[in-house]
């Protein structure tokens, strides 16, 4: 196997997990929000191979998957579209990507407003992006992009499928914008949470010196936060 080949095969395996984030959790129902917290231990497990938390977690979204079925996505406005959308978020989760992705072409079908054609959309960027379809996650990303151009876990999985798709260029541009406007970079902010828990992001520091001169600066400014704390709570 040759260097490229190599890489290549590295890259795809640690694009098996992903982190779940909202743009606002007051969107989220409870049902939802306990839903997302599953997915990401659940991530995370796989990525240790902690089956005991794998096989605990499966058994909690399971149980949360019903309940949510039963009260129609917790009366869901758009209960078609939400069922679909958060069971194909836990097989996700689950490791079974390609039937979230087929659950998940079925919520876009049902995906009645800009914002549910960009959570979907994404989602299925994101998804072909782990199974090694850069080309097929840019086409999700553009469909997602043009829905919500602003959102954060768009461009972020768009930059790496852009990447893993060769375009390196336009990669590295998505990322300049984003450095361009700081305001996007704060504690507990969307964009803080890719950089802080996802690897495959992180991984492209060496390649993208958009993204390396970003977490620069998100790294300067956890400093100073922490410096702060320390002095402000000195008696």
């Amino acid at each position: 196997m040759n260097q490229s080949s190599f890489n290549q095969t590295q890259a795809q395996a640690q694009l098996r997990s992903t982190i779940v984030t909202a743009s606002n959790h007051n969107e989220l129902s409870p049902i939802e929000a306990a839903i997302m917290d599953c997915c990401n231990t659940l991530h995370e497990a796989q990525d240790r191979q902690d089956q005991l938390t794998i096989r605990e977690i499966h058994a909690q979204l399971e149980s949360l998957l019903d309940r949510y079925d039963q009260t129609d996505g917790e009366d869901h406005p758009n209960p078609a579209w939400a069922r679909a959308n958060q069971r194909a978020l836990a097989l996700s989760a689950m490791g079974m990507i390609d039937q979230a992705i087929r659950l998940e072409l079925t919520a876009l079908k049902y995906a009645d407003t800009p914002r549910r054609i960009e959570i979907s959309s994404g989602n299925l960027a994101d998804r072909c992006l782990r199974l090694g379809e850069p080309d097929r996650a840019v086409e999700f990303f553009l469909d997602a992009i043009n829905a919500n151009p602003d959102s954060i876990p768009v461009l972020i999985t768009g930059a790496n499928s852009l990447f893993e798709a060769g375009f390196i260029e336009q990669a590295d541009t998505i990322f300049k914008t984003l450095l361009d406007n700081p305001e996007q970079l704060t504690p507990n902010s969307e964009l803080g949470a890719y950089l802080d828990c996802d690897i495959r992001t992180r991984n492209l520091c060496e390649h993208l010196p958009s993204l390396a001169e970003l977490y620069l600066l998100w790294n300067e400014m956890n400093d100073q936060t922490k410096n702060s704390s320390k002095k402000g709570g000195r008696s």
